[in-house]
């Protein structure tokens, strides 16, 4: 039987296929599967056209295949303003034995219709339509008193210029991770996007010291809060809402439509301070053709790595990474 799924091996042949999806997010660039590939030998891509409906891009690790690693989103591109889903998932789990695992951009489903999806764990908040909004009323009255403390007390933002800044914001996310149990994505990730044009990295100042900072990922009118790190002090005067105010009001004045505060497990409490922002909360549907998944957060080990000194936690976290997947 002949395959639908037509396996792509040029690069330029992607890219402009890329250049016709009617959706996509930063995660499907070539540049950042590229570097993904340059900092993990066991990771491989490998592309595909669907019918001249979809492209579908996926990870091959040792194990698994997965769309999309490291990140909050995945799953096939439309090509076609309207696509069976039900159609897309049966020749997907002819084509692909392996364990298989797609993380759905909710945007995606306005695309393909009649998806008997799963829900994960996992959901995100989108604020919709900010070009139309008045930045200085969005959020609830936290949110303003958390700005108005930032400024108050002296804080600023500025864009991030220098790797020092961006190694110091990088130990506030460590540190941060740390207290949370999580393990932590290296250094080169934080480099990555310091010199991605695509992206935006803010710092939150006190004086002349950076005391936290958050990266933006910008893709077309959309722009996605992914990664940040703050001194804890001034995470508590504001420091976070002030970061993501300033890049919010940028955005609605250059005509932005979608403000990513990305996503978190469902009954959180960082739920509930993206919520209080006005965001709409947005389930992240799975397509998997297994039912085991990683234990890795119910492993009693993670107890123990939250006692691990901060260098070591760098240290051993990229050998860790793949258990995550």
């Amino acid at each position: 039987m002949a395959s639908n799924f037509s396996k792509i091996e040029n690069k330029e042949e992607w890219h402009d296929l890329l250049g016709k999806v009617l959706f996509k997010t930063f995660f499907h660039s070539w540049e950042w599967e590229s570097f993904l590939e340059s900092q993990f030998p066991w990771m491989k891509f490998e592309h595909y056209n669907w019918k001249n409906k979809a492209l579908l891009s996926l990870a091959r690790t040792a194990k698994k295949l997965v769309s999309h690693p490291f990140c909050e989103y995945g799953g096939p591109l439309p090509l076609a303003q309207e696509i069976v889903g039900e159609d897309f998932k049966q020749d997907l789990f002819e084509e692909f034995k392996t364990p298989l695992k797609i993380s759905f951009h909710p945007y995606l489903l306005n695309y393909f219709k009649d998806f008997d999806l799963k829900d994960s764990p996992r959901e995100t908040y989108l604020l919709e339509n900010i070009s139309k909004l008045n930045v200085e009323t969005v959020g609830d009255r936290n949110r303003h008193r958390q700005k108005n403390r930032a400024l108050e007390n002296g804080l600023t933002v500025e864009k991030c210029k220098t790797e020092n800044d961006l190694k110091i914001i990088y130990n506030f996310y460590v540190k941060s991770l740390k207290k949370h149990k999580a393990l932590v994505y290296p250094f080169s990730f934080f480099k990555f996007f310091f010199k991605n044009p695509q992206v935006e990295i803010l710092l939150v100042k006190k004086g002349d010291r950076t005391v936290g900072g958050n990266i933006f990922l910008v893709c077309g009118k959309n722009v996605h809060s992914f990664l940040c790190g703050f001194d804890e002090k001034y995470r508590n005067l504001g420091a976070h809402t002030l970061a993501l105010w300033s890049e919010l009001r940028g955005k609605q004045r250059e005509g932005f439509e979608v403000f990513d505060f990305g996503a978190t497990r469902k009954g959180s409490s960082i739920g509930d301070f993206k919520n209080r922002w006005g965001a709409k909360s947005y389930p992240i549907f799975e397509l998997k053709n297994y039912s085991d998944d990683s234990h890795l957060r119910d492993s009693k080990l993670r107890v123990l790595f939250g006692f691990l000194p901060a260098f070591l936690i760098k240290k051993i976290s990229p050998h860790l990474l793949k258990w995550k997947l």
